[in-house]
């Protein structure tokens, strides 16, 4: 006979690789979203800073919301909102 003993307990990593990607596809679909309505609407803060002239103040700040909106508008074009 031999003195090894089996384990009967079930494993529980056979659902993890499904879990991470799940997680990760999740993730992924909410950034995609975020940015996807962020390039939406951050020309509204834009056409905001130029009307009011914080624009003419602070042009850095207009250069990185408009680098914001570039960035979110690339990371967010494959979104397609749900009905």
């Amino acid at each position: 006979m031999s003195s090894a003993t089996q384990s009967n307990t079930p494993s529980i990593t056979p659902g993890l690789p499904q879990l991470v990607s799940g997680c990760i596809e999740r993730l992924t679909t909410g950034v995609r979203a975020a940015a996807f309505w962020a390039a939406a609407l951050l020309p509204l803060v834009v056409i905001a800073g130029l009307a009011t002239g914080l624009a003419g103040q602070h042009p850095e700040a207009l250069a990185g919301a408009l680098a914001l909106n570039a960035a979110c508008a690339v990371v967010g074009h494959g979104h397609a909102p749900q009905r």
